[in-house]
């Protein structure tokens, strides 16, 4: 049951996506909404993960996340577009791999409130491939990202305990740490920009809506996994 729940949940996020994108209000909430929580999923569970798993080296792979975008747009001399496809592609195949880890989190013998956490997590991220991929990459790749990634949870929840050796292992760590920093610039600056003007989905700070969306992502990150083991 948590399997199905995981993908229904990760393939709804479009769904809300696009009928919320159609009002004012409702789209400056998903932005706030979108923004916080993938924000918070990698500063609060990722990371950490990464880290504890990696070590210090892990620290590395992170900064060298975080730098990469910049280097590759210097590298394309000013076409921020085609450099963020390519980071995009590389937070894509960082979410597969995360997908595996998603699949042992959500056996019964992780707990219920590890299960639903990543549960309920997997709605906004399935919000945010969808906003990010398929304006730029194009409706096949995003619809392949969304089966990639569902297999990859089927996959690590059927197979089990051979999976958990692989999700301890240093090289998965560093290379969540690594897409943690891509994923980290790409929030901050949105997929399309030049650093001086900000495009969605950040929008303007001082806007209600954006502001009520960023509370329900603090509200998602923090507080609803808790209420699960009420």
């Amino acid at each position: 049951m948590n399997l199905i729940l995981s993908i229904t949940a990760l393939l709804l996020g479009p769904i809300i996506y696009a009928l919320g994108r159609r009002n004012h209000v409702a789209r400056h909430i998903l932005d706030g909404f979108i923004f916080i929580t993938i924000a918070g999923i990698i500063c609060v569970n990722i990371i950490p993960e990464a880290l504890a798993v990696g070590g210090t080296l892990a620290i590395v792979f992170l900064v060298l996340g975080i730098v990469f975008p910049v280097v590759i747009e210097r590298g394309f001399h000013g076409a921020f577009h085609e450099a963020h496809k390519l980071v995009l592609i590389i937070a894509a195949l960082g979410l597969i791999v995360h997908a595996l880890i998603d699949g042992i989190a959500l056996l019964p013998a992780q707990g219920s409130d590890l299960s639903h956490a990543v549960i309920l997590h997997r709605l906004p991220v399935g919000m945010a491939i969808w906003w990010s991929l398929r304006p730029n990459l194009g409706l096949p790749v995003a619809v392949g990202a969304f089966a990639t990634i569902s297999i990859a949870t089927a996959v690590s929840y059927l197979l089990g305990g051979p999976m958990v050796d692989l999700a301890e292992a240093r090289s998965i760590a560093y290379v969540q740490a690594f897409v943690s920093g891509s994923l980290i610039h790409v929030v901050a600056f949105g997929v399309t920009h030049d650093h001086g003007s900000h495009i969605e989905p950040v929008a303007k700070s001082q806007d209600w809506g954006y502001r009520v969306g960023i509370l329900l992502g603090l509200f998602l990150v923090f507080t609803a996994p808790q209420l699960g083991g009420l």
